[in-house]
């Protein structure tokens, strides 16, 4: 009999040389190995005598074998059979495979599985000996994406021997919620379903203990940060709160979100808080008034941003709004040593490399700026310092409210949900193809002379796909070229620039410096704008092939214009022409509600758009995903009942991936 917990070497079949190929692959156990679920399953369970058989048909039938043989053509090894039943014979033909003429005894009836094509010859059918319980044969068969060298049919062998010799555990779901299936039996029904649509409950099952080891973990990670309560104590005299620099009042909603991160920082204990905020809703004044406080009572601040064009928007953005802070930009070439960190309480600015320097640094409050695009070894080094500092994550990523607290129940929540006085939502249009050439037009009118306005093209790819399902959609590189050509007849004194991800490092700054200095007309980049990038000046945003964004990804795009108040447009470029494209980027041009466009995100094209085509964040789930509200309102549930349950362990492995969303 196996456990669950069975070192995968004492399984039958596996070997020392195979082990250590699976442990390559995180498979130490036999969970581990059940864990490998199958890609998609094939159905063979259509059982026909030879003379129903029809061309392209896939189907299982049992037959004598009446003759067999072994040939060459060429270097190539061709094996034939002629199998027959009571309806009539049918040929086989296998290549390169010595070892079937070995299995066809002649007379003897076994299982085959395969298609006829229309010279009435199946060409490597399946074969099995018969038998009540077939694996390979006469039912749905799991097919498996490669693993360590294991060929599809050795590979179900052992699962099965592991399925069919699997002890049983003790499963207090089951017990808590008699409609929920037992793990075991869902493992079990994964691999060798009897029925397709007992495939789909089962893998809710999985869904269902992966979402509740996702609230347990964020749990652990609550009570490990509480444990870990020491923290600098900071004391606000000011009972304005806000700086007199700040060139603008604060919305209501940045007043009390500052009010909950400033009372946090009074307190002895670390706060733990996530800042959310729509596009251009202003989380990155309240953030600033945050660490403009922390350096007033003597201590250190770090600011995290997860690209350096990014960290060096905020150095601009904090130089201008707070002039008497001590700055500076961190690097990974940054040389720090303890006495130079300590000679003035500082604002560290940069990306990764600041938590290399937390050590040195010794923050009493630390930014992480986009959370979702840190990691949970990244966000959990502070856990790590001496004296625990207090931690502020901010996302402008729109999150519908009924799974906030379920992703981040760790955490406290501020919600910045009103703009500032004076925004002008941008007119938004959706362009078909049949009009590009019109917009470029009407481009090229709108920065005629104007100096004072910018305007960004985004493109999906940098370069061209090379899969051919994309071929049509144009790319940054493509895009910059032509646009050059186009504008060098009607405006030559154009400024065209082009920016994306893997360019050098010295080019994206050269290219960063000329756009906040106003000396940039048209941009031409990537999805890399999505966050961060803030130019006054940007009136008007093109985006190219807008059905391969969600629409949460759509309205981070759009809200890189406006900024200042003025009047701004946003154009949507279509490769498609399909009714439900055009209705879903409709609802987009319609709708300014960041919230409400991330509900409609998760009800038509599921969370892995909430982070953009290239970011997967919350969408990095192994089972199930964030749509699936009933099942994340049944895990909430169940949880609350498991919480009184002192010996519960969830049977999956902790996944603490890059993108976990209980990150801290």
């Amino acid at each position: 009999m196996y456990s669950l917990d069975t070192p995968i070497i004492a399984v039958t079949g596996i070997g020392e040389k195979i082990a250590l190929q699976l442990q390559k692959n995180q498979i130490l156990t036999v969970l581990d190995l059940l864990l490998w679920l199958p890609l998609r399953y094939e159905d063979r369970s259509t059982h026909l005598t030879i003379d129903q058989l029809q061309v392209d048909q896939l189907a299982t039938f049992t037959a004598q074998v009446v003759t067999s043989s072994n040939y060459y053509k060429g270097r190539r090894s061709i094996q034939s059979a002629t199998v027959k039943d009571e309806t009539g014979k049918i040929k086989l033909m296998w290549f390169n495979n010595k070892w079937i003429i070995d299995r066809l005894k002649k007379d003897e009836l076994m299982l085959f599985s395969g298609k006829k094509n229309d010279r009435g010859v199946i060409v490597q059918p399946v074969v099995e000996t018969l038998s009540e319980n077939t694996i390979h044969t006469d039912r749905l068969v799991p097919i498996y994406s490669q693993l360590a060298g294991f060929k599809q049919g050795s590979l179900r062998r052992i699962l099965k021997n592991i399925i069919d010799q699997l002890a049983e555990a003790d499963d207090l779901i089951t017990k808590l919620d008699p409609t929920a299936l037992n793990f075991l039996n869902a493992l079990k029904t994964l691999h060798f379903p009897d029925q397709s649509d007992h495939v789909i409950a089962a893998r809710e099952r999985l869904a269902l203990e992966e979402m509740l080891q996702l609230i347990k973990r964020s749990h652990q990670i609550k009570q490990e940060w509480e444990e870990k309560n020491k923290s600098y104590q900071l004391t606000i005299s000011d009972p304005n709160f806000i700086p007199s620099s700040i060139p603008f009042k604060l919305t209501s909603a940045q007043q009390k979100a500052m009010a909950e991160i400033l009372l946090d920082l009074t307190k002895s204990s670390s706060m733990n808080r996530l800042l959310i905020g729509d596009v251009g809703s202003g989380k990155t004044v309240v953030a600033g008034i945050a660490c403009y406080h922390t350096i007033n009572n003597g201590f250190n601040a770090a600011l995290i941003a997860p690209t350096q064009i990014l960290a060096q928007q905020h150095l601009i953005t904090f130089k201008n709004l707070f002039p008497n802070l001590p700055i500076q930009l961190l690097t990974a070439k940054s040389k720090l040593t303890t006495p130079e960190v300590n000679d003035q309480p500082t604002l560290y600015i940069g990306t990764h490399s600041v938590i290399n320097k937390l050590i040195q640094i010794k923050p009493a409050l630390v930014i992480f700026d986009e959370q979702h695009r840190f990691g949970v070894s990244q966000r959990a080094a502070t856990l790590d310092l001496e004296i625990q500092p207090h931690t502020l994550t901010m996302s402008a990523t729109p999150i519908p409210r009924s799974l906030m607290l379920t992703i981040f129940s760790h955490l406290k929540l501020s919600v910045i949900d009103q703009m500032p006085e004076g925004r002008i939502p941008p007119q938004t249009w959706i362009v078909p193809a049949a009009k590009r050439q019109e917009s470029y037009q009407w481009l090229s009118q709108q920065l005629q002379g104007n100096q004072t306005q910018t305007a960004i093209l985004v493109c999906p790819f940098i370069n061209k796909s090379k899969n051919e399902e994309f071929a049509h959609i144009p790319s940054a590189s493509e895009r910059f070229d032509q646009l050059k050509a186009f504008f060098a007849k009607q405006q030559p004194h154009l400024r065209i620039a082009l920016l994306h991800g893997k360019m050098k490092k010295k080019d994206k700054n050269q290219i960063s410096q000329q756009l906040f200095a106003q000396q940039i007309d048209l941009l031409i980049t990537t999805p890399v704008v999505e966050v961060g990038i803030d130019v006054p000046t940007a009136s008007i945003i093109i985006i190219e092939a807008g059905e391969r964004f969600g629409m949460a990804s759509l309205h981070q795009l759009r809200g890189r214009v406006g900024r200042a108040g003025q009047s701004s447009y946003c154009l949507v470029f279509t490769s498609k022409e399909s009714g439900q494209e055009n209705a879903r980027l409709k609802e987009f041009s319609q709708n300014h509600d960041g919230l409400k466009l991330a509900e409609l995100d998760l009800q038509r094209r599921g969370a892995g758009d909430l982070f953009g085509l290239r970011q997967h964040g919350l969408d990095n789930l192994r089972f199930t995903d964030w749509t699936n509200l009933s099942l994340i309102s049944q895990a909430r549930k169940i949880y609350d009942q498991l919480e009184t349950e002192a010996n519960w362990q969830s049977f999956l492995p902790i996944q603490e991936t890059s993108s976990s969303p209980v990150a801290n």
